[in-house]
């Protein structure tokens, strides 16, 4: 991961906090959050541009935030390939 840890990453990605990140020029925002009742967590993945908002990249439901963070990690999102696949070509990015 460039310009930053993987490790770190998935330790954000496991509690849900906002993260930017870019690939292949495009910058990508992921988040988590749980329902009011808190037995629903979702997981929610999409790409930062200009564009008006057309939906999800991807989207995620579970019990626990572990387990969104786990699915998109092996998600096949890239052309095929999963996030693991593509993180040394990722940079942890900013607004």
């Amino acid at each position: 991961m460039i310009d930053g840890n993987i490790t770190e990453f998935i330790d954000q990605l496991y509690y849900g906090q906002e993260i930017v990140f870019i690939y292949k020029e495009k910058k990508y925002f992921i988040q988590g959050w749980w329902s009011d009742d808190k037995t629903e967590t979702t997981m929610i993945l999409t790409e930062v541009d200009e564009k008006p908002f057309e939906g999800y990249l991807w989207e995620y439901h579970a019990d626990k935030m572990a387990t969104c963070a786990e699915a998109f990690l092996k998600a096949p999102l890239w052309d095929g390939k999963d996030f693991m696949q593509i993180q040394e070509e990722v940079t942890w990015g900013d607004w």
